[in-house]
């Protein structure tokens, strides 16, 4: 019963973080005016956004070649594996 909770958080955190990177990805395709309000509301989403994610991609991009420096950042789609792969062995435990 414990056990159950404890994969259940765990589980619910991973998909918490999936999305956080995800929505993250998808806002870094879009630049709008800072200026605006709208643009200003963006700005702080995406850094509180920023801080949660990149203490897991900058590790992530540190062990890429080029220190993922490469004009394409790989790390989110190497994130979504690790937390999958972490999700797996989750549900195997039970």
């Amino acid at each position: 019963m414990l056990l159950g909770a404890v994969v259940g958080s765990l589980q619910t955190i991973i998909n918490i973080l999936v999305w956080l990177v995800l929505l993250r990805v998808l806002m870094s395709w879009f630049r709008p005016d800072p200026t605006t309000a709208g643009g200003e509301t963006y700005y702080r989403i995406f850094t509180v956004l920023y801080q949660l994610t990149e203490p897991l991609l900058a590790p992530i991009r540190s062990f890429m070649p080029g220190g993922g420096g490469m004009g394409l950042d790989l790390s989110p789609i190497i994130l979504f594996l690790i937390l999958r792969m972490l999700q797996q062995v989750i549900l195997s435990l039970m």
